[in-house]
């Protein structure tokens, strides 16, 4: 009889992310992957923090760019309820923040509300805040003392009071999670190129991978640039290809120009 060896038998407690996965089957995404020119943008990043000893969040930056595009193009993060298309003015980013409670790293899903309105600063603020917070929450809504008493219930009541509710309600789904997801991949380490491909639920999902640098031409001139690997889903059920170029080209135009950080100057 065959052996399979020496093994270990560990409680399993990613159930709440095993249904996230299930629910991004009722998503049906258009992917997009390019490669970005930061270099203005990390040039100014590190400047001030030379002059202040202060790094500004790149996913702060980035989000304020994405928050911006989608506000200009608002079918993009619409969501569908029943035989209506609902469409939303403002946008709310949900960007994971990891922190270190009593040794111990906990994932918590930050959600930045009217992120179209706010500042990069306002934005890096609030990462900030959540990453020095020793409450013990997964969410902005939600607790892990509520999220231990849902999984109390068998998975198909969990299924009936919460997942199923969450799929259908797209005033639900923004006010838990927001209508964006981005979410850098630190995978790749410092100079590695590569794209990330996420799951999740969300009518948008925009993913950081790696940055490298790489040649560029500037007119007759090879100048090195740092390139930006970046991946962008969007919900092909409730638009089309001409909305997600139109979105894609203007959150390109936004990154490659540094938008949003003249008060870094």
């Amino acid at each position: 009889m065959y052996e399979v060896g020496s093994y270990e038998v560990k409680p399993f407690k990613r159930f709440m992310n095993q249904e996230v996965v299930e629910m991004s089957r009722f998503r049906y995404y258009i992917y997009g992957m390019a490669d970005l020119d930061v270099t203005a943008a990390r040039t100014i990043i590190r400047a001030y923090k030379e002059k202040t000893g202060v790094t500004i969040s790149f996913s702060a930056w980035i989000s304020k760019c994405v928050a911006q595009a989608i506000s200009n193009n608002k079918i993009v993060h619409s969501m569908k309820k029943g035989r209506k298309l609902i469409v939303f003015d403002d946008v709310d980013i949900s960007i994971p923040v990891e922190r270190i409670i009593e040794g111990r790293p906990h994932l918590t899903l930050l959600v930045v509300r009217k992120a179209n309105e706010k500042s990069v600063q306002e934005i890096h603020n609030e990462i900030r805040a959540v990453q020095n917070s020793e409450i013990n929450v997964v969410s902005a809504e939600i607790s892990r003392k509520k999220l231990k008493t849902l999984y109390k219930f068998p998975k198909f009541m969990r299924r009936m009071i919460f997942w199923n509710r969450l799929q259908k309600n797209p005033f639900m789904l923004k006010k838990l999670s927001g209508t964006c997801h981005v979410v850098s991949i630190g995978m790749f380490g410092p100079g590695r190129r590569g794209w990330g491909v996420n799951v999740g639920y969300l009518p948008i999902h925009v993913v950081l991978g790696g940055i490298s640098e790489q040649p560029r031409y500037e007119g007759d001139k090879l100048i090195k640039k740092e390139i930006l690997n970046i991946t962008i889903k969007l919900d092909h059920v409730t638009i089309d290809g001409g909305p997600a170029t139109r979105f894609g080209v203007q959150l390109a135009d936004y990154i490659e120009n540094a938008y949003a950080l003249d008060e870094f100057k």
